[in-house]
C-alpha cells in the first residue's frame, strides 16, 4: 500500500469503536425504543456489527490512501479535505438513511453528533500523523 500509516488508521479505528461504545451506552431511551421488540431490546446481529466494523475500517483506509496521494497541501488543508469528504460523501447518505428509516429530528441529531465526533477524530489524527517510511518509491 502506498504511504498509508497503518498505525494511525488502527488508532483512529479503535478510538472510534470506543466512542461508539460510549455513545451507544449513553443513548437516550427514546432512541433505543425503536429497537424494542415485544418488550425486549433487539440487539444487532453479529453479521451487522461485523459489516459495520469492516465498512468503517475500509472508509478509514480509503481516507488515508487519499491523503497519501494528495501532494502540496498543508496539515490544515488535509484536515479540511477529510472533513469535506465527510460533508459531501458521507453526510448526505447518512441523512438519506435517517429519512428512509423515519428518524425524527432529535434522533437524527443524536446520530449525526456521533458521526461528527468520529470525523473529528479522523480529521485530527490521519492528516497529522503521516507515514514515516515506505518500501515503495515514488
Amino acid at each position: 500500500m502506498y504511504k498509508v500509516n497503518h498505525k494511525a488508521v488502527l488508532l483512529v479505528f479503535l478510538l472510534q469503536i470506543i466512542v461508539g461504545g460510549v455513545w451507544y451506552a449513553s443513548a437516550p431511551s427514546i432512541f433505543l425504543d425503536r429497537f424494542v421488540v415485544d418488550g425486549l431490546l433487539a440487539r444487532p446481529s453479529i453479521s451487522l456489527v461485523l459489516g459495520f466494523l469492516v465498512s468503517v475500517l475500509m472508509y478509514l483506509y480509503f481516507t488515508a490512501w487519499l491523503l497519501s496521494k494528495v501532494k502540496g497541501i498543508s496539515g490544515v488543508g488535509r484536515f479540511f479535505l477529510v472533513v469535506g469528504l465527510w460533508l459531501f460523501a458521507v453526510l448526505p447518505n447518512t441523512m438519506f438513511v435517517c429519512a428512509y428509516l423515519g428518524f425524527d429530528s432529535s434522533e437524527m441529531i443524536f446520530l449525526l453528533s456521533y458521526c461528527a465526533i468520529n470525523i473529528a477524530i479522523a480529521a485530527i489524527i490521519l492528516p497529522l500523523w503521516r507515514s514515516s517510511r515506505s518500501i515503495f518509491k515514488d
